[in-house]
């Protein structure tokens, strides 16, 4: 919400939602250091605990529809994740398949996985991906453990620019 105060102009074109996105609708702990540092995750290792509301992919979708919010409209329909560790629950969920791009950076080290599932389950959904390093940890724990994938949908709106 700072975040919003700070670019108005943006306020239009964005709906908050508090909450996680996981595998199912309920609560979950979120574990985190206090700070907001970007490493606050049901699956890190923080010394604090945060009881949360969480929701699956499609869940968010259907609420953000009672806003007014209709993803079938947008010309290129792009996710990008960034949930430390729930990319496993999240590429799971048959909502993945209403978009185009899905960029997902991906904590497997958390969580005790490789890139290899999201990679099987997103070509195995139409999707095309390319997986690179974005920063120090994903050279320091190799890209099987931590990393980003960036996937275009084959035959969709943004195939021609990938």
């Amino acid at each position: 919400m700072r975040n919003l105060d700070l670019n108005p102009d943006l306020r239009p074109r964005v709906v908050p939602v508090n909450a996680a996105v996981s595998g199912e609708d309920g609560l979950i702990d979120v574990k985190h250091g206090g700070t907001i540092d970007g490493c606050a995750s049901a699956h890190g290792r923080g010394p604090l605990i945060t009881r949360v509301r969480s929701v699956r992919l499609s869940t968010l979708i259907k609420e953000l529809g009672s806003t007014g919010v209709d993803p079938a409209k947008f010309r290129v329909r792009a996710l990008k994740a960034d949930c430390k560790g729930c990319e496993y629950e999240l590429v799971r969920d048959d909502a993945l398949r209403l978009f185009d791009v899905v960029k997902i950076e991906y904590s497997g080290y958390l969580v005790n996985k490789t890139y290899r599932e999201l990679l099987e389950r997103l070509e195995a959904g139409g999707f095309k991906c390319r997986i690179w390093a974005h920063n120090d940890v994903a050279l320091k724990l190799g890209l099987d453990r931590h990393g980003m994938l960036t996937c275009v949908k084959e035959g969709g709106t943004a195939a021609a620019v990938w």
